[in-house]
């Protein structure tokens, strides 16, 4: 049997519809998923060209994988057994690197679907999403109850409230996608008001949940929504530029610059007050390995506390009260990760890393056509993608979760695949 280039657009849709599943779990399923989808859309790839992006990317991934091996913990390739259940592969390297290289052939599968051919396979995917949205408010509204409910099977302390916030940002991923498809529906205002309707419910559930980084996430898909209206020719260049300045300079902005504010006595949450400091404490890490880094993972093993940084105590119990000084002072400064993923490159690959980072942005962002060159929703998806995956490196997950990038990249693949549905390739 012959597979035409139109074959793998259901083959995508299939996948996705298991991402609310997918991000009810714990949202490691995603890793799998990208795998199966490159693996089907193996076919498909065909390499004519290389571009200076790629090859920038390529020499990224081949540095990040080389930091594995001057990382403070050495791990196996492999560990476990799999007939067990417990076999895993430990180097966040490798992981990173393989979910890349998936993640690239699912993105030229996804390029070579034939125009026009798609429109079922997107409608399947604007409902998934659409069931992602009411399972995001059913959690929002009845968040105790299902904690208590699925108790039995499922930490209620830890677990589950981490699971359900990760399935909010799996669910942001895709919500550029489904507000730009409802919204250039029709030029009916009745399509407007809904998704004006659910851009609205979908922030106030986000705030509900006490999910930060979604509230981010929508401000900045606005943002880059914006600039790609304002500058039609080169928004895009103007937003992975800014990227790679973002990138470059992340210590001095998050290591200094965001400290500013705290030294201001501007009112902050705790979280992103802690923050701050962790951040304060990654920038000095930066400086003393600044070419190479410490390693993948080496920010696992820096185990400050508050207590070990009397003036950093004493501020956090000024702005928070007496009563909570114990529970500052054992508080790790960087628990587990900077949770923001340019200031990880910086300290754990140097400046070699961050900088292969910033020339892939910069030359990705001259590569892309123009906003206008674009059908109104995939651009105005494309735009608000970039800004949500922008709020998650800022605020949420290691660089090196692999299972978040998949996530990414099966969204980009949705915007690719609604720009070949309205043949821009001919245009």
């Amino acid at each position: 049997m012959t597979l035409g280039p139109r074959t793998f657009s259901p083959f995508l849709a299939g996948i996705l519809v298991l991402w609310p599943i997918i991000a009810y779990m714990g949202a490691q399923g995603y890793t799998g998923a990208v795998a199966i989808a490159a693996l089907l859309g193996l076919v498909y790839v065909r390499v004519q060209q290389v571009r200076v992006y790629a090859l920038a990317l390529i020499a990224l991934v081949a540095w990040i994988v080389a930091a594995q091996f001057w990382a403070p913990e050495a791990q196996a390739l492999l560990s476990g057994d799999m007939l067990e259940g417990t076999f895993s592969m430990e180097m966040p390297g490798i992981r990173f690197g393989l979910t890349a290289l998936a993640g690239l052939g699912v993105i030229v599968a996804a390029r070579a679907v034939a125009a026009r051919s798609s429109r079922i396979s997107l409608g399947v995917i604007v409902g998934v999403a659409l069931v992602q949205f009411v399972g995001v408010v059913v959690t929002a509204l009845f968040t105790p109850q299902i904690l208590k409910a699925l108790a039995p099977f499922s930490d209620p302390v830890l677990e589950m409230p981490q699971n359900l916030i990760r399935n909010a940002n799996a669910f942001m991923l895709l919500l550029p996608f489904l507000l730009a498809w409802i919204w250039h529906r029709t030029s009916n205002d009745y399509w407007r008001i809904a998704a004006l309707g659910v851009g609205i419910i979908s922030f106030a559930a986000f705030a509900q949940t006490g999910t930060q980084t979604g509230l981010t996430g929508m401000a900045l898909m606005l943002i880059c929504m914006t600039v790609i209206k304002l500058w039609p020719r080169n928004g895009f260049r103007i937003i992975f530029s800014s990227l790679a300045v973002y990138v470059t300079l992340a210590p001095l902005l998050l290591g200094w610059g965001v400290a500013q504010l705290r030294g201001l006595g501007i009112p902050l949450p705790q979280s992103f007050f802690s923050r701050t400091y962790s951040w304060e404490l990654v920038r000095e890490k930066v400086s003393e390995a600044p070419l190479m880094g410490h390693g993948l993972e080496a920010s696992y093993t820096w185990t400050d506390t508050y207590g070990d940084h009397p003036d950093w105590l004493a501020d956090a119990v000024a702005r928070y009260h007496a009563d909570v000084a114990f529970a500052w002072e054992v508080y790790p400064v960087v628990p587990g990760h900077p949770h923001n993923m340019p200031l990880q490159v910086w300290a754990e690959t140097g400046m070699i890393g961050a900088s292969l980072a910033a020339i892939f942005l910069f030359f990705l962002g001259w590569r892309m056509k123009a906003p206008q060159d674009w059908s109104p929703v995939t651009r105005n998806a494309a735009a608000g993608l970039i800004g949500v995956i922008v709020a998650v490196c800022s605020f949420a997950y290691s660089m090196w979760n692999e299972a978040f990038w998949a996530s990414a990249v099966l969204a980009a693949a949705v915007v690719v695949l609604q720009a070949r549905h309205d043949d821009e390739a001919a245009a």
